[in-house]
């Protein structure tokens, strides 16, 4: 099995947001309790959605640092999304390069791989194997 890393930026980045929410989140919390009510917005309820997009965030994170982007295994391609896509290499007919991305076209369907979140490293070992099965 292979795994197609998402860059290092990509997942620190996700793993900053969540903890910036939490944490005005819980300030917005103890902050609504010494302050007490306002008139028109409760601090309270916006300190409980910014918890909870920073929860989000985090649970985000993790799953993309536990999953990462691209999962090759058994001639088969997988991107870890929330609904995974797959897509089997040996039916792949042309691979095109534009903007940033690579279109994988079947005679069914085209399957698109964003490489700008990508790790190098990662992208390198992709377009190898990519390589391998289309020279078949």
């Amino acid at each position: 099995m292979t795994k197609i890393r998402y860059s290092k930026e990509r997942l620190i980045s996700n793993l900053r947001i969540g903890i910036f929410f939490i944490s005005i989140g819980i300030i917005l919390v103890l902050l609504s309790f010494v302050i007490g009510e306002w008139k028109e917005i409760s601090i309270q309820s916006v300190g409980v959605g910014q918890f909870g997009a920073g929860f989000f965030m985090l649970i985000f994170y993790y799953f993309e640092n536990r999953k990462q982007y691209l999962t090759i295994e058994n001639g088969e391609l997988t991107k870890n999304t929330l609904f995974p896509k797959k897509i089997k290499l040996n039916q792949i007919k042309s691979i095109k390069e534009f903007a940033g991305d690579l279109k994988l076209i079947t005679d069914k369907n085209e399957f698109v791989i964003d490489t700008q979140i990508i790790e190098p490293n990662s992208l390198l070992e992709l377009k190898n194997e990519l390589n391998k099965y289309i020279l078949k």
